[in-house]
């Protein structure tokens, strides 16, 4: 009974807050986003927090303990209005649920939840039945707790997306986004142009494989497209946005993602990071490699919008949508013309499309 009022509470909250948005001409009034940032600068945590946090990051087995004292975190949690209430729920649209302290679907949560994408291999595995419901439908241990899963996901997003987090609030002032939740101010309309150049310099060629096979810690499907050209080949930011950088050594290799407006775009496999932080469309940020699991040169790219178009395309593996990952091929058509598999003959591995490029 109680875990209802609290998710009715945590509704009302983000009702409340939404209510407060003041459309000039279809757009939101830029001061009603700037005055809810001012008031979550100086934002209060309930006393219970810092406990959680502390227990969830020692859990992780992959995120800094000395995340727990930093004043963002409390800013971010203030910004997505979810009162710290690990039952609030909320859903959008046909692709959108948002759940817990931190305002993420599960499609989001999955995308971080470990063995994948996280700074250590052996990271604490979440669980989407966790994540939502805790203890209603998970055993009953501290790790299972749905706000300790919840805090995970959320100190894990920010790691991959945004690094740390005083650049998650630097990236909320200045796009009003955290995860795919609509906040003041925000792009809410799906996005179906959202590239203004092709990632990799041309000539490259690359395929519908969104959704194929991969086995690579366990089997998945494909979550891009792999952009195949030399070694070396420059990889451009292609669009305005904040550029991270992480590497593993099995996986993905060394990576960057670009987090804009409409979403986020990332880069797996690079040979070399080039730039990271505030980008501009067309900014080289790396160059095309063959690190992590990768059997050739190329770019595996990803497209992460924040509201996906409907219908979406279906790639021939039957995949409209993976995780919180779209198939970007008909994006990348408009800005990239893919050129013969012929011409990139020599980059592939023998036997190619049946041994796929990686991850």
């Amino acid at each position: 009974m109680l875990g209802g009022a609290r998710r009715v509470i945590g509704v009302v909250v983000a009702a409340s807050l939404l209510a407060t948005i003041v459309p000039v001409g279809g757009v939101v009034a830029k001061e009603t986003k700037a005055a809810r940032i001012r008031e979550c600068r100086d934002a209060d945590a309930p006393p219970r927090f810092r406990r959680q946090l502390v227990t969830a990051i020692r859990i992780s087995r992959d995120l800094p303990m000395a995340w727990v004292d930093s004043p963002n975190l409390r800013r971010i949690v203030c910004w997505q209005g979810t009162g710290y209430d690990q039952d609030f729920r909320e859903a959008g649209t046909r692709f959108h649920v948002w759940h817990g302290v931190f305002a993420m679907t599960v499609r989001e949560m999955k995308t971080i939840q470990g063995t994948w994408m996280t700074a250590r291999r052996d990271a604490y595995e979440l669980s989407p039945a966790c994540f939502v419901h805790g203890w209603e439908r998970c055993t009953r241990t501290t790790g299972n707790r749905d706000v300790i899963q919840q805090l995970i996901a959320g100190l894990r997003w920010i790691w991959l997306q945004y690094g740390n987090p005083r650049k998650a609030w630097r990236f909320i002032k200045r796009f009003g986004r955290f995860t795919s939740y609509p906040r003041l101010g925000t792009a809410d309309a799906a996005t179906t142009a959202p590239f203004r150049r092709c990632p990799v310099d041309r000539p490259v060629y690359y395929r519908d494989d969104f959704g194929e096979r991969r086995t690579v810690g366990g089997y998945h499907p494909h979550w891009g497209n792999d952009v195949i050209a030399p070694a070396g080949r420059r990889i451009r930011a292609p669009f305005d946005g904040f550029a991270v950088a992480h590497r593993d050594n099995w996986f993905a290799g060394i990576w960057v993602t670009v987090v804009g407006k409409h979403g986020y775009a990332r880069n797996v496999h690079l040979k070399k990071v080039v730039r990271v932080g505030r980008v501009e469309t067309g900014d080289v940020i790396g160059l095309v490699g063959s690190t992590g699991d990768a059997r050739g040169p190329h770019d595996h790219f990803e497209w992460h919008p924040w509201v996906a178009p409907f219908p979406l395309h279906q790639a021939p593996s039957g995949f409209r949508i993976v995780m919180d990952a779209i198939d970007p091929y008909p994006f990348l058509n408009r800005v990239c013309r893919s050129s013969s598999a012929r011409a990139v003959a020599d980059l592939l591995p023998r036997g190619y499309p049946e041994r796929p490029l990686g991850i």
